[in-house]
């Protein structure tokens, strides 16, 4: 029988001493045989260095090894050294409180394998969990069925939930590594590779995605938004279909960012006037300037009717 090749999973691991157990042994009890782990922690503040440690001592059959930051260098750093030290022909990322299921390797790989070169992505439908593991309903605009062609649909909204991801390697060399830049990676690089690569959907479950107080998708809103904005923006000029919806997302981000208090947000405010030329873009952009607070115009918004 022809050997399979070679996967590299990565654990993106900061601060889930209490899950990531569960995490490593999920990757641990997969049933597709060709496995290798590498686990990077980005200078946990907790005990996730000496468990992955100890499991890793307690697991000897397991093709792993741990990168420590002595200081935190934020997720994209975490996965580009995932990326840079994989020896897989294939590559996935899972965060440190989330877990796959057994067969998610075993059904993705094939796919992958067998498909045409122009394919450089696998994703899947994911369930979601709570922080003692039971499943919740999950938002409507996760890891839902996707187009093959998905850049367009990937600029409304990231619609591919990261853990259910397994990609080739190669498909880094072609657009390149993950922005340092960025508060966040996944939905950037799905942006990019969808401008290079057609992306697969399969309905079967691969992945469960734990939502509890300490996860990034529940935190950071500023900063997330921030992102949000500078991400969408780098593809400004790849069509005019992609232009009309980046504008709209700048109109709706540049505001929320000055309610919420962003430093920012009369930069994106100003990029937003630029695009359409209107009154309130004008108005919103000449407050935020003068340092009057978000929330206050909102205040006079609602007192107005608007």
């Amino acid at each position: 029988m022809e050997k399979m090749p070679l996967v590299t999973v990565g654990v993106a691991s900061y601060g889930n001493e209490a899950y990531l157990r569960e995490t490593l042994e999920s990757i641990r009890l997969q049933t597709y045989p060709n496995v290798e782990l590498i686990i990077v922690d980005d200078a946990s503040p907790d005990q996730s260095v000496a468990v992955a440690e100890a499991w890793l001592a307690e697991h000897p059959e397991v093709n792993g090894k741990l990168i420590r930051h002595t200081t935190n260098l934020g997720v994209c750093r975490v996965c580009n050294d995932i990326v840079t030290q994989a020896q897989g022909e294939f590559v996935c990322i899972i965060g440190s409180d989330d877990v796959y299921l057994p067969d998610k390797l075993a059904t993705q790989v094939p796919l992958l394998l067998n498909a045409p070169p122009e394919v450089g992505v696998i994703t899947s439908a994911i369930e979601f969990m709570d922080a003692a593991g039971n499943t919740i309903p999950q938002p409507n605009d996760f890891a839902i069925p996707h187009p093959e062609d998905i850049f367009l649909t990937l600029l409304k909204s990231c619609v591919v939930a990261a853990m259910s991801v397994l990609m080739r390697r190669s498909c880094f060399d072609k657009v390149g590594l993950y922005d340092e830049s960025l508060p966040f990676e996944d939905w950037d690089m799905w942006l990019r590779l969808s401008r290079e690569y057609k992306f697969v959907y399969s309905p079967k479950v691969s992945a469960r995605y734990r939502r509890h107080g300490n996860a990034v998708f529940d935190t950071r809103k500023r900063q997330m938004e921030e992102g949000s904005l500078m991400l969408l923006n780098k593809h400004r000029g790849a069509s005019p279909e992609a232009d009309v919806i980046i504008k709209a997302q700048t109109r709706l981000r540049s505001e929320l960012l000055y309610q919420i208090g962003s430093p920012k947000a009369a930069h994106w405010l100003k990029v937003r006037w630029e695009d359409s030329r209107d009154v309130v873009s004008r108005v919103l952009y000449i407050l935020a300037k003068l340092g009057v607070p978000g929330q206050k115009v909102v205040r006079m918004q609602r007192l107005l009717g608007r």
